[in-house]
């Protein structure tokens, strides 16, 4: 059986403490017809020199050197996939690892099904290699999946599977920075795919070992505050409301568009109180930030369900009331 080429792209920045280890992992595999791309973000710690070295020693792997930090993972992603010469391609951090059998039982998934995207769940690991925990996935419909994001702003699928590189070919499209945000944005490029009509299955078996860490993009809580609002912007601008509010009674309203932005002003409202009791945020990432701190993060919370409120305001009087009450309690945050 001829095997298709499979790119596999790693991304790093200053992580040479785990970099070889990461590639190991990949020239060790059950797979054999692989490709390697290194793209490092301008690291500093020496890992440049290690990646040179590995390009020396083995004609599988190439490096991409960024001149300047590009601030986060994108930049290197998309260059991935537009440098990417496999059938598939896969790209992973440069801290996290995988099974040695992880690229052939996703690329046989996705010969034998034809989908473009197979994802598996993640074995978590500490800066010892020692499993800790396991995050187990599921295999949601599109609709569940933005209801879910919505509800929760997490991801629901991971984005660190094997990709069929036809399917971003054909449909023009690439990994996207959204609002200039470039941190934990696989959840926004899952929504972005799907729409484009990605279709997905997963290899039910924990293949990937994924590194938490205090240096993790992901854990910092400030920045993913920041972020959940600009993933509820990317829903609310993309989806229909029914998907990601569904409890409202939308076709019976006489003002809907109002209802909308009353509904979206007292949903965010309720996400700030959330997380300024840390019921918004993951266990792994809470570290031992105070109420006090998270509260100061909620300004931008604020500014855009004031948004919201302003918009709704000049739709009529159906719900003004409503809104100003509102209004009310977004003006009494901080008292």
């Amino acid at each position: 059986m001829c095997l298709p080429l499979v790119t596999i792209g790693i991304i790093n920045y200053n992580c040479k403490k785990f970099l070889e280890n990461c590639v190991q992992s990949y020239l060790k595999q059950s797979y054999d017809n692989i490709e390697i791309i290194i793209a490092d973000d301008c690291s500093t710690d020496g890992s440049i020199e290690v990646i040179k070295e590995l390009e020396k020693n083995n004609e599988r792997i190439r490096g991409i050197y960024h001149n300047k930090n590009s601030g986060g993972p994108s930049q290197a992603i998309q260059e991935i996939i537009r440098e990417a010469k496999g059938r598939y391609f896969q790209w992973l951090a440069s801290d996290d690892y995988v099974e040695a059998d992880e690229v052939q039982k996703l690329a046989e998934y996705l010969e034998k099904t034809g989908k473009d995207y197979a994802y598996c769940n993640f074995k978590i690991v500490n800066e010892n290699n020692i499993v800790t925990s396991q995050w187990r996935y599921t295999l949601p419909t599109l609709d569940n999946m933005v209801y879910r994001i919505f509800t929760n702003c997490s991801g629901v699928i991971p984005m660190n599977g094997l990709y069929r590189l036809e399917f971003f070919r054909k449909n023009n499209i690439t990994w996207i920075i959204y609002r200039n945000n470039d941190h934990s944005c696989d959840t926004i490029n899952s929504l972005n795919f799907i729409m484009n009509g990605m279709k997905y299955g997963m290899v039910n078996e924990g293949l990937i070992y994924y590194r938490l860490h205090d240096s993790n993009c992901s854990h910092n809580v400030e920045q993913r505050i920041k972020t959940s609002l600009i993933v509820y912007d990317y829903i609310i601008k993309n989806f229909n409301e029914e998907i990601y509010l569904p409890d409202i009674n939308w076709k019976g309203s006489s003002n809907r568009e109002q209802l909308k932005n009353y509904t979206i002003a007292s949903f965010l409202y309720t996400r700030m109180i959330d997380y300024v009791r840390s019921g918004g945020i993951p266990q792994h990432i809470k570290n031992n930030i105070s109420g006090e701190k998270l509260k100061e993060c909620m300004h931008t919370f604020i500014d855009e369900g004031m948004q919201y409120i302003q918009l709704g305001l000049t739709q009529g009087n159906v719900l003004h009331n409503e809104l100003i009450e509102i209004e009310k309690k977004y003006k009494n945050f901080f008292i």
